[in-house]
């Protein structure tokens, strides 16, 4: 199985007074101070009951005498409790919106981290974990998983002669004509070098050639020339490999369509081959779903 180490995480002491400021213990004070307000409020309803005519005729006699006192003190209080709650929301929707842009510079690097800075698919790592998980999902349902191992053919050779800005150019529209050709849930990546790795998800023997002609053809159209203007054909061999996978082998699995693929290259290239079945050269013949 391909397996990624676990990452050994060390833990910061926190800083001077943090326990202290986190939302979890300004609510727990918060609500410690509303629950003394339960007892109190008790009392001055007991207290009111006992002594109802003194009560009554005091707050009277207080509202007549300062009742523009009152009225500051209940519109100011109500004022700040609102300025209050609006400065802390502030702070809070402050704190979500960090969160929500450290968590897409978190999706970004994994992007970038998963992802080839030439040609723009999948690094073979992130391609292994996916095989890897698709392998588990399709053992278990007894459904088909199908790969294409694509070399481009000759890419050595163009590249010592024409040069790496040029091979690097090629290698980028190669992948895109992959991309072109395949369907939008299959996964594309760099295997290495001039190699090329798809996967088909729940696809059969049937659907990954016909996938695999669409690739070839697609890299066949591309227009390539070299330094003096001249056109160079552009052709790829692809090995196939279609079938229900058991216990999830990785290793086993890649080095079928590793076979294929070096069979149709020895083929004489710019062909495709399904494992453990004849060559498939230039166009496949219509066959019955």
């Amino acid at each position: 199985m391909v397996t990624t180490p676990p990452i050994e995480t060390i833990p910061l002491p926190p800083a001077p007074g943090a326990r202290w400021k986190t939302f979890s213990r300004r609510h727990a004070y918060l609500g410690a101070l509303l629950g003394l307000g339960s007892p109190l409020g008790l009392l001055l309803v007991r207290y009111y009951v006992e002594h109802r005519a003194s009560v009554n005729h005091w707050l009277a006699g207080e509202l007549r005498g300062s009742g523009e006192y009152y009225i500051y003190a209940g519109v100011g209080t109500v004022l700040a409790m609102a300025l209050w709650g609006l400065w802390s929301g502030r702070g809070a929707d402050a704190q979500r919106t960090r969160a929500a842009a450290l968590e897409r510079a978190a999706l970004r690097l994994r992007d970038m981290a998963n992802t080839d800075g030439l040609t723009g698919v999948y690094v073979r790592r992130h391609l292994l974990e996916k095989l890897d998980e698709e392998l588990r999902v399709a053992d278990a349902r007894g459904e088909s998983v199908a790969s294409l191992f694509i070399d481009v053919d000759n890419f050595k050779i163009f590249n010592e002669s024409q040069g790496h800005v040029i091979g690097d150019e090629v290698l980028r529209r190669v992948a895109q004509a992959i991309r072109a050709g395949v369907r939008e849930r299959d996964v594309v990546g760099r295997y290495g070098g001039d190699e090329f790795l798809v996967l088909l998800p729940r696809a059969g023997a049937h659907e990954a050639l016909r996938t695999a002609e669409r690739v070839r053809q697609s890299v066949e159209k591309l227009e390539v020339t070299d330094h003096a203007g001249t056109r160079v054909p552009m052709t790829v061999s692809v090995g196939v490999v279609a079938s229900v996978p058991s216990h999830g082998d990785v290793l086993r699995y890649l080095d079928l369509a590793d076979q294929a693929l070096r069979r149709s290259k020895g083929l004489g290239k710019n062909c495709i081959l399904l494992c453990d079945t004849p060559p498939v050269e230039g166009k496949i013949k219509e066959t019955a779903s």
